[in-house]
């Protein structure tokens, strides 16, 4: 398996995907800027009291996976232990997963059978060039979606957790040109 999600195999999605995901993105992100909030959608899962649901689409799913590798070797010699050598390294990447789908609303993102609560969201890393969000939960090891509709979910998601159309710290406030975004997602 591919632990490279830039090398893993392409998933292509169509120019209006790529459009309607993209623009969706930009005016809920403007929306959010001016103060707005986005709008809930009639629900497809069963809702906690409070909670509302905001979309449900597919999204490609890659996880984090990390292992400490422990190398012992050792010499013997008549008579006993001559030489021993020690050393570990961490070996760790994105494995690609699989398609899913993907339900994001005011306190949670389901995928498929598993469950992300926002109050264990530890931190969000938006790379909306690549239509893609890794998100590190407490307890649970990191996720990245890939998409068309994911930087529209990462502005929900941001407006619900922090008021803004993005995490404290990103700049993504520019409008990059949709040309070139659907020229890249090809």
């Amino acid at each position: 398996m591919n632990s490279n999600p830039a090398t893993a195999p392409a998933r292509a999605y169509t120019a209006g995907q790529t459009d309607a995901g993209w623009r969706a993105m930009s005016m809920l992100a403007r929306l959010v800027q001016r103060g707005g909030h986005p709008a809930a959608v009639t629900p497809t899962i069963e809702l906690q009291p409070g909670e509302k649901q905001y979309g449900a689409f597919l999204v490609d799913v890659s996880a984090y996976f990390s292992t400490t590798v422990d190398y012992a070797s050792s010499i013997f010699a008549s008579g006993g232990l001559f030489f021993t050598g020690r050393s570990t390294e961490t070996r760790g990447g994105w494995r690609p997963g699989e398609r899913q789908a993907a339900t994001i609303t005011s306190q949670r993102l389901v995928l498929g059978e598993v469950t992300y609560d926002f109050r264990s969201l530890i931190l969000v890393q938006p790379n909306p060039l690549d239509w893609s969000v890794s998100l590190y939960f407490q307890g649970a090891q990191p996720i990245m979606l890939r998409g068309p509709w994911v930087p529209w979910m990462t502005v929900v998601m941001c407006a619900e957790l922090y008021g803004s159309s993005w995490p404290p710290g990103h700049a993504a406030e520019l409008d990059f040109p949709i040309k070139d975004m659907c020229e890249n997602a090809q």
